[in-house]
C-alpha cells in the first residue's frame, strides 16, 4: 500500500481542477503555514494556525497563562457562590425602583457595571425587602460574564468556613483567600447571623473581619439591614473595624421603600 503522501504527489491535480498550489509563511499570524491553491479560476488562501485560533477564540477557550489562570478563578468562584433560587438570572433591568433612593441605587449599580475597575466598592442597607440583594444579584450576574465574582450570604460564608473544618476537599483558607482573589466580592444580608443575648460573636465578627479586611483596594458589595452603628455594636471589638474597611472606596446608599415581598 503507497503512502497517503506519495499517492497525492502522484495525483494528477489538473484533473482535479486545480491549477497550482504555493505553500508559504503566513504573513498575517507570521507563525503558521499559508496555502494559497488556484482552482478552476479562483484563489483560496488558508493557514490551519489561524484557522485554529479563530476556532480557540469562537469557542471562549482560554489560551494565555493570564487566561487560563482567570477561568480557574472564575469556575471556582461559581463553585462556591450560592445566589438565591428565586432571583438566578435576574437583570437590573427586573428591578422596579419606585422611591428616588431606589432609582438611585439602580443608577449607581448601572455605573458600577459600566465602570467597574476591580476597586469601586458598594454598600447598600436598607429594611428588609426593598431589593438590596436583587440589585447585588443583577450585578454580580452581568460582571460574572467577563470577571471571577462571588457571591455569599454572610451566613453563607460562616457556613462554609464551619464545614471546611470537617472537610478534606477545602480548607478555611482556600475559602478566605477565594473571598481576597476574586474580581469582586458580594456579601449579602451583611449582621443576619444568629447572635445570643451578650455574645460578643468573636469567631463571626473575626471571620467576617478576614474577609472584608482582605477586599481593601479591591470591589465590594454588601447588603444589609443594618445601620453602621448598629454593625458595630453587633460586631463587638472588631465593629469599627468592619465598618471602616466596608466604607473603603465605597459609594453607601441608604435605600427606602416598600417591603415589596408583602406585595
Amino acid at each position: 500500500m503507497q503512502a497517503i503522501g506519495k499517492v497525492i504527489k502522484n495525483l494528477n491535480l489538473g484533473k482535479l481542477g486545480i491549477e497550482s498550489v504555493k505553500k508559504e509563511k503566513c504573513d498575517v499570524c507570521n507563525y503558521g503555514i499559508k496555502t494559497t491553491v488556484i482552482a478552476n479560476g479562483k484563489e483560496q488562501i488558508s493557514c490551519k494556525y489561524c484557522e485554529d485560533r479563530k476556532l480557540v477564540e469562537s469557542l471562549n477557550i482560554p489560551t494565555t497563562r493570564e487566561e487560563r489562570a482567570l477561568q480557574k478563578l472564575m469556575d471556582k468562584a461559581q463553585h462556591f457562590s450560592q445566589v438565591p433560587e428565586n432571583l438566578k438570572g435576574v437583570k437590573l433591568n427586573d428591578y422596579n425602583a419606585v422611591t428616588d433612593t431606589q432609582k438611585h441605587a439602580k443608577q449607581q449599580a448601572v455605573e458600577f457595571i459600566t465602570q467597574f475597575d476591580k476597586k469601586m466598592s458598594l454598600v447598600l442597607s436598607g429594611d428588609p425587602g426593598i431589593g438590596k440583594t436583587h440589585i447585588a444579584v443583577a450585578v454580580a450576574n452581568a460582571l460574572a460574564k467577563k470577571y471571577a465574582v462571588l457571591f455569599l450570604k454572610s451566613t453563607n460564608l460562616l457556613d462554609l468556613i464551619k464545614s471546611s473544618y470537617n472537610s478534606d476537599k477545602y480548607s478555611e483558607m482556600d475559602i478566605l483567600e477565594l473571598c481576597r482573589d476574586v474580581d469582586l466580592l458580594v456579601l449579602d444580608d451583611l449582621g443576619a447571623e444568629y447572635s445570643k443575648p451578650g455574645d460578643s460573636e468573636s469567631w463571626a465578627s473575626d471571620i467576617i473581619y478576614k474577609a472584608i479586611d482582605s477586599r481593601l483596594g479591591k470591589s465590594l458589595i454588601i447588603t444589609t439591614n443594618y445601620s453602621e452603628s448598629l454593625l458595630e455594636q453587633k460586631y463587638g471589638f472588631n465593629g469599627k473595624r468592619i465598618t471602616s474597611r466596608m466604607s473603603d472606596n465605597a459609594e453607601k446608599i441608604r435605600i427606602a421603600g416598600k417591603d415589596m415581598r408583602r406585595g
